[in-house]
């Protein structure tokens, strides 16, 4: 064998090394940062026009997930936070699940610990075309509002709150197949939110027009988002992995995101689409919020 021939073999060698030693230790990485389902709380502060503190806590895409028998441990984790309103921002059911129990029945052990604001996410909207029923009495039966384009006026500390709850694309409704009828009726929803003095406060579940369009310019005060599913994988210097709607990659994926009028609120959520697709360094989290008054917060500074 002549020298060409064996400094090739070796320079194939070392490569086939580094190689299998880059494989290796990548999947040593992910068997080690795969997600378990110890919960974690993220807690943000937003400043609010409001009189008084309130506490927000917000749980999204469970995709019928547990965390202890009959999801004792999520149940538990919440009520030590003490909130005020609990919001649902949409997907805690997959489309093709037969049994939605898991998440009703958790909706009627939270609402004993606060008032319980249900918005829907794309896999509710393929549940019931899928089979043909209405959620919506399952839901409010559980014991949560459902707010499907439609908006409740509510008091919580003194504070005048209009929550209202959207799935699509706020105030852009032709991106999903919409007749026109359907469109007219959405529009006549957006307005009527809008229209008010009082505090709003949207379930939105897809966030791309909050986060990634620049679209925030809409006068709504808070917005709360799931959908990314926290880009699922997370890797070290890179990020978010993946993001439904968005693709390889995407620049946003949780945290808070101030508009020139919104802010959103964008989970990482609780649970994933398919089973067999593990969250990598992603703890499932739940998500509380302590707006506070404008004045209150300067006062602290």
């Amino acid at each position: 064998m002549g020298k060409i021939a064996k400094k090739l073999l070796e320079i194939i060698k070392i490569m086939f090394i580094v190689f299998f030693t880059l494989v290796v230790g990548c999947g040593i990485y992910f068997l080690a940062h795969i997600t378990n389902k110890d919960l974690e709380v993220e807690l943000y502060k937003v400043n609010a026009i409001i009189e008084a503190p309130i506490r927000i806590l917000q749980l999204s895409d469970l995709h019928c997930s547990e965390f202890g028998d009959n999801n004792t441990e999520l149940i538990e984790l919440v009520k030590k936070q003490s909130p005020d309103i609990i919001l649902m921002s949409g997907d805690m059911i997959n489309r093709d699940d037969d049994d939605i129990s898991v998440a009703l029945n958790l909706i009627s052990s939270l609402k004993e610990i606060a008032p319980v604001y249900y918005g829907h996410g794309n896999h509710e909207y393929m549940w019931m075309e899928r089979t043909g029923t209405d959620l919506r009495h399952s839901i409010t039966a559980a014991g949560a509002v459902l707010l499907d384009n439609e908006f409740v006026d509510i008091e919580v500390k003194g504070n005048q709150l209009r929550i209202g709850g959207y799935m699509g694309y706020y105030r852009i409704p032709w991106m999903f197949k919409r007749t026109e009828e359907e469109t007219k009726e959405e529009y006549t929803f957006f307005d009527n939110f809008e229209n008010t003095d009082r505090y709003k406060i949207l379930i939105n579940h897809i966030p791309t027009q909050w986060v990634d369009w620049d679209y925030t310019q809409h006068p709504v005060n808070l917005v709360f988002s799931g959908h990314y599913h926290g880009g699922q994988w997370v890797l070290p210097g890179i990020g978010g992995v993946y993001a439904p709607y968005i693709g390889f990659n995407p620049p946003f994926v949780k945290g808070v995101y101030h508009g020139k009028y919104a802010t959103c609120v964008l989970s990482a959520g609780l649970g994933n689409e398919y089973s067999y697709l593990p969250r990598v360094n992603n703890p499932p989290e739940v998500v509380v919020v302590d707006l506070v008054p404008k004045n209150e917060s300067k006062n602290n500074e």
